[in-house]
């Protein structure tokens, strides 16, 4: 793998060729166009664009080898995106002209039709599970990583942020209540958001004995929700951006919730290969990079704020990331 800083070899116009060629295609520009903040499978471009698979295998292989995608497998799948670009590549001038032009364009609707197809069949097994799983959560969580931990590093991160008790935060998915508790301790009003009736109705048992009058429990999502005109000064997802259908929805999301110089608080894993916890725990990624969630979050218009990193006996790091929306000038 090459670093950031280490020397490229110079163009050839082998180089340059391999790019053009893998550019001159209006399917293969549609799926740059439909990796612009996304991940997908081949088997989900497949459906999006309705090819079959050996003639999306080998556009994709086209792309790989231009640089202009990169693979990550997901368990025992294989996830594309666009590739970084890298400062030093002799083509990075160009390929970010490439994909700012790409941006430009509009898939076509049957597209982006069968894309919202694709985000709703992984929000529905993300859902079916835990609607079936509800009582096991803390069970199945704890073979992660128990709330106990990390949070007391992840609070002290998020009281840095010096934000006010009458601030109005929201979290989305509140699992157990554990992290809600704390918020609700600590701010003025905390609406807990969930897509799935059974485990908001969890969460709200296990908050019931606390009587936390200014907690308000909502069975919405972030899409609907993200419409309603309402805005946070704080926004929380403790251990759910891998049960997303979209992560990068999530930074969009969070541009419309929060108020002007909100803040938003990602807490997540670190990349891993640990695949059972699909089966387990309902996990749609096995984890992030870093530099991902600070893209989404940069294209968002959202800064990047402190942040910390905890490794854990069992193998798992957890990070925690702090975004920031500007505030008016």
């Amino acid at each position: 793998m090459t670093s950031s800083n280490d020397p490229f070899p110079p163009l050839t116009t082998s180089d340059l060729t391999a790019f053009c060629k893998a550019t001159a295609d209006s399917l293969r520009l549609n799926v740059l166009r439909a990796l612009k903040n996304e991940s997908f499978g081949v088997m989900e471009l497949c459906q999006i664009f309705d090819m079959a698979q050996p003639g999306m295998s080998h556009h994709l292989k086209t792309l790989l080898a231009a640089g202009l995608v990169a693979t990550r497998r997901e368990g025992n799948s294989i996830f594309y995106r666009r590739a970084i670009v890298n400062n030093n590549c002799p083509l990075a001038e160009l390929t970010v002209e490439l994909y700012s032009t790409i941006d430009n364009l509009t898939l076509k609707e049957e597209a982006a039709k069968c894309m919202q197809a694709v985000y709703a069949e992984r929000a529905q097994r993300s859902r079916e599970f835990f609607n079936k799983t509800t009582e096991k959560f803390s069970e199945n969580q704890e073979l992660i990583a128990d709330f106990s931990q990390y949070a007391d590093a992840v609070l002290d991160l998020l009281s840095n942020e010096g934000l006010s008790r009458e601030s109005e935060v929201l979290e989305v998915g509140p699992g157990n209540g554990e992290m809600l508790k704390e918020l609700a301790l600590r701010f003025k009003r905390v609406v807990a958001m969930d897509n799935s009736a059974p485990m908001l109705a969890r969460a709200k048992q296990q908050l019931g004995h606390e009587c936390l009058e200014n907690v308000e429990f909502r069975h919405d999502d972030l899409a609907h929700i993200s419409k309603q005109g309402q805005e946070f000064h704080l926004m929380v997802l403790n251990m759910v951006t891998h049960h997303l259908a979209s992560p990068a929805v999530a930074f969009i999301s969070a541009w419309k919730l929060l108020r002007p110089g909100g803040c938003l608080l990602v807490v997540d894993l670190c990349p891993h290969d640990q695949d059972w916890t699909r089966d387990a725990c309902g996990d749609l990624w096995l984890g992030f990079e870093p530099e991902d969630l600070d893209k989404w979050a940069l294209e968002h218009h959202l800064s990047t704020g402190q942040s910390l990193y905890l490794g854990l006996k069992n193998g798992f790091q957890i990070q925690a990331r702090l975004y920031h929306k500007p505030s008016l000038a």
